[in-house]
């Protein structure tokens, strides 16, 4: 059976895992929202997990907004609450948050992953914030993670030229986020011993500490989501921005 949707399993214990993509399905859509949404609440519920794997497919971990919803009539209104409740969502989680990016992770995919507490890159996959390539401006926090990850001038320059990078570049270049690319056929496995790590804690100490963390990043989301928005809605419905997107779609850019 083809998943099209996140779901929730505890896969050792004391870890969850909170799947948001397929390589069948690597979009994150309104419907998946839902599921995310009742997922969350679910982990918050099991007071016996300390720690949450984020998890895509094996080849994309996520592609962010699919096409269909960006060339719909209102898609400045519904990629706004798309990306407004995501990565709130991510940060309501009591528990560290480690996203398993093993595959390519772009635009709105990419930010799901960095909106967890930790992630793990692949060394082969592609990685990218390619709003621009797509004809209109960044969104789902991207104006404040891209730096966060990678360092204001390579955060900047990925904004700005929407290209892809692929993760041993990204170690490379000696961005934040660097040390934490591994070989693909190691990112699970490496994901999963940091979140035994945070299992071995005391669960009431990282509780308080992943609260106060998140409250922090929680404002600057919400700051750089309004200035998004704003830009967003300038853009996304316009005639030249439509073609731009269904042709970069067709060309088998996403």
């Amino acid at each position: 059976m083809i998943m099209t949707t996140p779901w929730f399993d505890e896969v050792a214990p004391g870890i969850g895992s909170l799947r948001v993509a397929t390589d069948e399905r690597p979009y994150f859509e309104e419907k998946a929202l839902e599921f995310l949404r009742a997922a969350v609440q679910e982990v918050i519920a099991n007071e016996r997990l300390h720690a949450v794997l984020l998890e895509g497919g094996g080849r994309q971990f996520s592609g962010g907004a699919p096409a269909d919803l960006l060339l719909s009539p209102d898609a400045d209104k519904r990629v706004e609450r798309l990306m407004a409740e995501a990565g709130r969502l991510l940060l309501e989680v009591p528990v560290p948050t480690i996203a398993v990016m093993s595959g390519h992770a772009v635009g709105g995919g990419l930010m799901l992953g960095l909106w967890c507490d930790l992630a793990v890159l692949a060394e082969e996959s592609l990685y990218g914030a390619n709003f621009l390539d797509l004809g209109f401006t960044p969104g789902m926090g991207s104006t404040v993670l891209a730096e966060e990850a990678f360092g204001v001038p390579l955060g900047r320059e990925l904004l700005l030229t929407g290209r892809l990078i692929k993760g041993r570049e990204i170690r490379a270049s000696g961005a934040p986020i660097g040390y934490a690319v591994v070989p693909r056929s190691e990112v699970r496995s490496t994901a999963l011993r940091r979140a035994r790590e945070i299992a071995d804690l005391p669960r009431d100490a990282v509780v308080l500490l992943k609260r106060h963390l998140a409250s922090r990043r929680g404002n600057r989301l919400r700051e750089a989501l309004q200035e998004e928005s704003a830009m967003h809605r300038a853009l996304l419905t316009q005639p030249a921005t439509r073609r731009r997107i269904a042709e970069r779609y067709v060309s088998g850019d996403r």
